[in-house]
């Protein structure tokens, strides 16, 4: 039950949706831990919430915020604001808000915090992805997620340039792009999880249901969380290639039965009214490239075909000092969604240097760590985690190809956030206890 209560606080304050009365779902978490906190003065390691590592990446946010300040008033183009500047001080309470349920998420985890926040993370995204598929089926609440959804958001419903409906069909105030960007997230953290434990939470029927779930949150959202899926797929491969075949012997009921069961729901207690809704709106948006190749030889998906055209040449001036304003929004460039080009328009390469520090903040001292975490029983380095972590931060670099994350995107760095901060816990535990030698 307690765990249970972790996946609705973290899932609370990932997806930020809209709680009318309350402002938005994350303040509603942090008025829940206040509570829990009250109540649980002695249980709770209130010392986590004043972390180092989670300080810095805090103090850096705030500066980062400042800085696009000074690029907006050294250009004197304030219509950015309305933008980057608003959305990194709602990254920056979003991570403080993180920060402040902490102590709650590892308790009584400490030792295993690392392990608990991936589980957390993993289940978030699966209860995501099967209320995604509850609206998707019931056009009611369908339409209440909707309503709950930002104003200019509401707008998108009927932009045949931006989607279905059904991408709009999720507990989420973050959407399309942005939130499928996440949904790879969950793919690499599903991914480390097969390969560095055994929790019994995620083995058997529930490891192919918490996948299932993640994947079909994935197929509503967007296609960029494919990517992720490649990522931690990449990552697996990279510690189990000579284990595949033994994989798949010991997991072929469970395919078999897990696929049974998928076409037995989709075929035998779907309408046929839902039925249609998949197989002529969410299977050729999500599998384009399937769609493509059987109808015209090619693997192609429109998105990606089109990203190209989002880069374009600039010029010098550009490249060294930025123009003050992103590509989508009033620069003298034509429109473009793509993040790079968007960061070097802003603010040229200085600030997209900038951006870059600031990501490695999240896996500098978490990867240190790991390079440190010896153990009397496992005396070599924690690879697994040096891994895992390196393609989390690989990922949301690929992705920015497409569109503005890195330092932007805070459902993403929330849970980079998360993850680093319990793998510190995790870590300074053990040691302090005398499991570690490192």
């Amino acid at each position: 039950m307690k765990f249970f209560f972790k996946i609705v606080i973290l899932f609370l304050i990932m997806f930020n949706f809209r709680v009318p009365g309350f402002y938005n779902s994350a303040f509603v978490a942090m008025v829940i831990c206040t509570f829990y906190y009250i109540g649980n003065r002695k249980a709770i390691p209130l010392t986590y919430l004043f972390q180092r590592y989670s300080a810095i990446i805090l103090i850096a946010t705030v500066l980062l915020a400042f800085y696009i300040v000074l690029i907006v008033f050294f250009h004197q183009s304030g219509d950015v604001m309305i933008t980057r500047e608003k959305r990194t001080w709602v990254m920056f309470m979003m991570l403080g808000a993180t920060v402040y349920v902490m102590p709650l998420l590892v308790e009584g985890k400490e030792s295993t915090a690392f392990e608990e926040l991936a589980l957390i993370i993993c289940y978030a995204f699966a209860l995501q992805g099967a209320l995604d598929l509850a609206a998707v089926l019931y056009t009611p609440l369908g339409d209440f997620f909707i309503k709950l959804k930002p104003e200019d958001a509401l707008l998108i419903e009927d932009d045949s340039e931006l989607g279905n409906r059904f991408r709009l069909c999720n507990l989420s105030g973050t959407r399309l792009v942005e939130l499928t960007a996440s949904f790879g997230v969950s793919f690499i953290v599903f991914f480390m999880i097969q390969v560095k434990y055994n929790n019994p939470l995620m083995t058997g029927w529930k490891k192919y249901f918490i996948f299932a779930f993640i994947f079909l949150g994935t197929m509503f959202a967007g296609r960029t969380g494919f990517i992720g899926f490649l990522v931690g797929l990449g990552g697996w491969l990279i510690f189990s290639y000579n284990r595949i075949f033994r994989f798949l012997i010991r997991n072929l009921k469970y395919i078999i039965g897990f696929t049974a069961l998928l076409l037995f729901i989709f075929y035998g207690i779907f309408t046929p009214k839902q039925r249609e809704s998949f197989t002529d709106g969410v299977f050729p948006f999500a599998f384009e490239w399937y769609y493509n190749y059987r109808d015209y030889g090619k693997f192609e998906v429109g998105s990606a075909e089109a990203t190209p055209m989002h880069y374009f040449y600039l010029y010098d001036k550009t490249l060294l000092s930025g123009e003050g304003a992103d590509a989508w929004n009033g620069s003298k460039y034509p429109h473009s969604d793509a993040g790079y080009m968007n960061t070097l328009v802003l603010g040229g390469i200085p600030f997209l240097l900038v951006l870059i520090i600031y990501q490695l903040l999240y896996f500098v001292r978490p990867v240190e760590a790991a390079l440190n975490n010896k153990s009397i029983r496992e005396p070599a380095k924690d690879w697994i985690s040096i891994v895992f972590f390196g393609l989390l931060c690989l990922y949301i670099f690929i992705i920015e190809i497409k569109a503005s994350m890195v330092g932007y995107l805070h459902v993403i760095e929330v849970m980079y956030l998360a993850l680093g901060s319990s793998y510190l816990i995790q870590y300074y535990t053990r040691k302090e206890s005398g499991e570690l030698t490192g």
